[in-house]
Order: structure tokens, then sequence, then C-alpha cells
């Protein structure tokens, strides 16, 4: 592994090519599955430049390697070409919780993601995989290649490859392996915990300002609408206490 390490590294230096040179999620396409929220799109799906090693497998996907691939230190061997087509629903209906266990700090709290509580999201993560097979199938040159299937899975839905995937094993790869993709919000909603200048209700000095004030997720990535809700909250925070900003969000 370092051996490989070095020479991606190297090879980036001299030639200003290859892994490093890439942000390792090259591409990235919004759209609407057409499935019911009209105000906006629903589905993000991004192309990631590498499969990665079985140790980010786990440690960042936190997803067990060796339940997903059948010899998954061979499959993700980084001198292999692979990539990953990653498909998110970016508007669940489905909302989960953060709460206190203990009164102690140190304690975590209890986080449920109540991942597709709601069918609806069900409906659209099928919608949004299926579509990023599509993108696969159609990659010029013959495709990416055919997907990987948990062997168990695929057992459990008589699947053999090259064949098309159905959508009951779509929706038990999902409920088995899906996961966040950093962008939780909405624990400290305006309206609800904290008031629209960002203070904490019922407690004296405290405001929060990151992505858990959002009413609702937005429709993509979270970071500009949290750096933007940052500036907001000093420039607030200015105005209560008669500072003046030479320029202001607004």
């Amino acid at each position: 592994m370092k051996a490989e390490a070095e020479r991606l590294v190297g090879e980036y230096f001299t030639t200003g090519r290859g892994l490093p040179s890439s942000s390792l999620y090259d591409a990235v396409a919004f759209f609407s599955t057409g499935l019911g929220d009209e105000h906006t799109h629903d589905a993000q799906i991004g192309f990631l430049a590498t499969g990665y090693t079985p140790a980010i497998w786990e440690g960042v996907f936190r997803l067990p390697p060796a339940a997903f691939f059948e010899d998954a230190d061979s499959f993700l061997d980084p001198t292999r070409g692979q990539v990953v087509v990653l498909p998110n629903p970016v508007q669940p209906h489905s909302e989960g919780s953060v709460a206190l266990v203990s009164a102690d700090p140190s304690v975590h709290p209890r986080i449920d993601f109540n991942y597709f509580d709601d069918p609806h999201d069900v409906k659209v993560m099928v919608a949004v995989m299926r579509k990023a097979l599509d993108i696969a199938k159609a990659w010029p040159d013959g495709g990416l290649g055919e997907p990987v299937v948990p062997p168990h899975l695929a057992q459990a839905h008589a699947h053999v490859a090259g064949a098309e995937l159905s959508d009951a094993l779509l929706e038990d790869i999902a409920r088995h392996y899906a996961l966040t993709v950093y962008d939780a919000t909405s624990t400290c909603r305006i309206g609800e915990v904290v008031d629209p200048r960002l203070r904490v209700r019922g407690i004296e000095s405290l405001r929060v300002a990151d992505a858990s004030v959002m009413p609702n997720v937005v429709s993509g990535n979270t970071n500009a609408a949290s750096i933007m809700i940052g500036e907001k909250a000093a420039e607030m925070i200015a105005n209560d206490h008669g500072v003046h900003l030479h320029e202001v969000v607004g």
C-alpha cells in the first residue's frame, strides 16, 4: 500500500496526472425523478474516480467489505481500475432524531437516522439507483462494467451476473447499505429550537449557526448554504452589538 501511494504521488509530481490530481468526486448530476417533489430536484448522482480500499469502505463508508465483495482485498486493490457511481436522494420525506440519553456530556446522544420510514423515499432511492445503473451502462467505450451486487443479496434474489437488477434487489441493497453523505440538517429548526435570529429559545446568549437550523434540507450539498448561515449570523450578532460592517449578506 505504501509503495502504491508513493507511486501515485510521484506520478502526480512528475506528470500532473493520476489519482492525486483528482478531487475524487469528479462529476455530479442533479435531476428530478418525477416522483412528486415538484418544487425542486430530488436526486443527485456523484462520480468518484476510485473504488477506494477495504479500509476506507470500513472506516468512511461504514460498510463491511467482506459482506459486499467476495474478495474485497483483490477487488479493491488500488492498482485496479474501479469507480463509484453514487446515487443520492436529496429530499427525503423520512425524518430521524437526535436525543440526549444522559446529563453527562461525555455520553454520546442517541442518533436515529430512520432511513426509509416514509415509503416515498424507497421509491425515489430505487429510481436514483436505476438512473446510476443507466449512466454506468451508457458510459463511452462499452460502459463501466458489471455493477457489484453483495453475494448474500444476489443469492437471496436469485440474481446472476449480467442479469437486470430487479427493483426488489435494489431496494434490498439500499436497506442493507444506505448511509448518510454527511449532510444531516434540521435538528435545531428555525421556529422550533431557535428563533429567526438563531437564538436558542429559553437559553440566554446562545445561538446556533449551522445546517441544523434549516427548516428542511436543501436540495444538494449543504456546504454553501451553511457558509451563508454563518455569514448571516455574524451580521445579526454585529448588529445586536452596534458593530458596523462594510459588507453585509442582505
